[in-house]
């Protein structure tokens, strides 16, 4: 069997490549350009920012943030994807587009290290391919290249982690290549460590093991700790969980609280939730990218005992990397169909060429194009079902920023306390914008105490309107206007 090399031929890079350009073009022609997630806008102002200045201070903030940590912090992300991609922007400019290019390099590069992987694994030349192949159709990937999104990033250090351990077999050099390369997918998303297992498995020798947990250790204290130190809490930052209803985070704070019997209550409770959630509100669609996700890890498995050594532990490994991310999606995090199923996305492509059996048959060649057909299929519905997402997201937001532009001067201000105002943020890059309120009178003067802001923007029917125009220290901007959406006051010192 061919056990690969660190450069297979070069006709397969070119024939893969080639292949992932005409789908990126293809693909890109067709669709609605511009961000329309919050994760998206908060993702590229961080970015330009760090491009333009050199500082990872966010550009939105929540009022509850400022409330418990102060002014400024970083927003809750691990800091990476805006770290690599605010150099992208130094070199290609501050624009979504800088994203876009950063995505589809890392789309590229990700199907050439799917079949290189294999390779090194000795699964031989078919399964490199059929992997390399069925990792561009994937649903959700290719779409995913035009969201300003950490997830295509993650995938390929991933894989370059992989890669660089298994290719490198039982050198130094590359065991500092896979610990440098998870390091750097741990600085852009904390759920790289469940490729963990799969990594040591590779080290094959305790020194490599050693030399790869020391590197990897020293990307954790000098880069990962003090650039995520000063993060927001809540939301995405699991190590200081806030509210526990948004993203599930009850089970963790009652582990912490040693309540460990109500965690493990609550872990089943968010499980049965999470299933009726997704059994009740599933497209045709989302339901065949959840039985995609489900059914690669049993058909991974086939002819398991006829792999070689190595790849049979590596393939284990993932297997229980994955196993152990859906159980915290399902048993901690409230699962959205979208957002559960982008936390597996960097651990499917190195399982695809497992599904290439051993000794495959003309049956498997069937099989194969099948596979590939079905999600090329799904990718087209995806496309459907994002584009309407995306077209709804963007509307409501061009509304609002055209909204509150009608009233606030084009600059001479820095911050406004503009609930949603993803967009307005993005348009007016010297602005940072508060994009939730408290709710009491109480809090919003501890929040003035806090930070200054220079507008406000209230709900139409807020109830705390009538108190805001009694203030002397806010002027009412729209005051002339019957029914107006927003109350947007200017702030006077």
């Amino acid at each position: 069997m061919d056990n690969g090399g660190w450069r297979p031929g070069a006709r397969a890079d070119l024939v893969l490549a080639a292949a992932a350009v005409v789908l990126l073009v293809g693909y890109g022609l067709t669709v609605r350009q511009g961000p329309a997630l919050a994760d998206e806008f908060i993702y590229l102002a961080s970015a330009r920012h760090f491009a333009e200045t050199g500082s990872l201070d966010a550009r939105y903030y929540d009022a509850s943030a400022i409330l418990r940590r102060g002014h400024p912090h970083q927003d809750v992300h691990t800091p990476g994807y805006v770290l690599v991609l605010g150099l992208v922007m130094r070199l290609l400019g501050s624009r979504w587009g800088a994203a876009v290019g950063l995505n589809a390099v890392a789309y590229v590069a990700s199907a050439l290290l799917v079949h290189h992987l294999a390779r090194a694994l000795g699964l031989g030349d078919t399964a490199a391919r059929v992997g390399a192949g069925l990792y561009l159709v994937l649903p959700i990937y290719l779409p995913y290249v035009f969201w300003a999104m950490p997830e295509l990033l993650l995938g390929g250090l991933v894989l370059a982690a992989l890669l660089a351990a298994a290719a490198r077999g039982e050198t130094v050099r590359g065991a500092v290549a896979a610990g440098s390369f998870f390091g750097l997918a741990l600085l852009v998303r904390e759920s790289a460590m469940f490729a963990l297992p799969a990594l040591v498995v590779l080290q094959r020798r305790r020194r490599r093991t050693r030399v790869f947990a020391a590197t990897a250790a020293a990307w954790l204290v000098l880069t990962y700790v003090p650039l995520s130190i000063r993060r927001a809490p809540g939301g995405a930052n699991f190590w200081d969980p806030v509210g526990g209803t948004a993203f599930g985070y009850q089970a963790v704070q009652a582990a912490r609280g040693g309540a460990l019997a109500r965690a493990l209550l609550l872990v089943a409770a968010r499980t049965m939730a999470n299933v009726r959630s997704l059994a009740s509100g599933t497209t045709a669609t989302e339901l065949g990218i959840l039985v995609t996700f489900a059914l690669v890890p049993p058909l991974a498995c086939r002819g398991l005992r006829q792999r070689p050594e190595l790849a049979r532990a590596v393939l284990l490994a993932l297997l229980a990397g994955y196993a152990a991310v859906v159980a915290l999606l399902f048993g901690v995090y409230v699962v959205g169909q979208w957002s559960g199923l982008r936390y597996l996305m960097f651990l499917v492509p190195p399982l695809l060429p497992f599904l290439w059996p051993p000794a495959g048959r003309r049956r498997d060649v069937v099989l194969a194009s099948g596979l590939a057909l079905v999600l090329a299929v799904l990718v087209v519905g995806a496309r459907a079902t994002f584009e309407a997402y995306k077209a709804s997201r963007q509307r409501r937001q061009a509304n609002l920023t055209a909204y509150v532009e009608k009233y606030l001067p084009a600059g001479g201000y820095t911050r406004v306390a503009l609930p949603n105002g993803w967009l307005f943020g993005w348009s007016h890059p010297g602005v940072e914008v508060i994009t939730s309120l408290p709710e009491s009178i109480g809090e919003i003067r501890a929040l003035e105490r806090k930070v200054w802001f220079d507008y406000l923007a209230l709900p139409g029917d807020s109830p705390l309107g009538a108190a805001w125009d009694e203030r002397v220290r806010y002027e009412r901007q729209n005051a002339a206007e019957a029914d107006a959406p927003l109350r947007i006051y200017r702030r006077l010192r």
